[in-house]
């Protein structure tokens, strides 16, 4: 399990929201290009990057500032966000991009979800968020009915390799991971995991880690970096000892 420092774009700037809602938000850095830089230096092997204003409007709004990272560190990044066409995937992996993230457009439509996967491949992660279990879509602003694991089954099925899995109501809270709903999703498929969502301190991590899930593959962290619970590196060496 690696981690992964999470920079979320909104105006422009980096922030933080609190359960995902839009309207409790905390700004980090006026210099989202400057924060990747400096999660790279510090050992980061992968970055999640999520243009937050895409994601409520449908398209992306932040491109500019995602192009910036991509060129300006080596570290591979995965980026979501108003990912809602095959030719704004394309857009982004010609930048540079090492992985899109399909959220909402993938959840709503399973066609999309399958054209998309085989076309892109390995290079395609599907963005489940859920709350109480259910997938929630437009920038977490509408929950649906659809169960969060029916949905990674089905993304399995379709030849997916990778899932994010959000829980919604411990994003940007740091109140510890939802362990039961983690575990539950990771032994329901066989595709790597990386699981998002209220992580505090180190033994938040190593919480995931004893899990002792082969598929949870990564762990992405974002306030209780910013918020200097604790290093990126010391989250690098607890996911080493294991």
């Amino acid at each position: 399990m690696i981690p992964i420092p999470a920079i979320d774009l909104k105006n422009g700037k980096v922030v933080r929201l609190f359960q995902g809602d839009f309207k409790e938000e905390k700004v980090y850095s006026d210099t989202p290009t400057q924060v990747a830089m400096r999660f790279a230096e510090a050992g980061a092997v992968r970055l999640h990057v999520v243009d937050l204003d895409g994601a409520l409007e449908g398209k992306p709004k932040n491109l500019h500032l995602v192009e910036s990272i991509l060129h300006n560190v080596k570290t591979p990044v995965e980026v979501g966000g108003g990912i809602r066409s095959f030719k704004i995937a394309e857009k982004y992996f010609a930048m540079g991009a090492s992985w899109v993230i399909f959220g909402t457009q993938a959840c709503l439509d399973r066609g999309f979800m399958k054209e998309a996967i085989a076309e892109f491949g390995p290079r395609t992660i599907i963005g489940i968020d859920a709350s109480k279990g259910l997938v929630a879509t437009d920038g977490w602003t509408k929950v649906t009915e659809i169960k969060a694991i029916d949905l990674a089954e089905d993304a399995q099925s379709f030849g997916a390799k990778a899932l994010i899995y959000t829980d919604i109501s411990r994003d940007g809270a740091l109140i510890g991971v939802n362990l039961k709903e983690i575990k539950a999703m990771s032994q329901s498929v066989e595709v790597d995991i990386i699981a998002s969502g209220g992580v505090a301190s180190l033994p938040d991590i190593q919480a995931l880690l004893d899990l002792d899930q082969k598929n949870i593959s990564g762990v992405i962290i974002g306030k209780a970096l910013y918020e200097n619970k604790f290093s990126l590196k010391d989250a690098l060496n607890r996911c080493a000892k294991k």
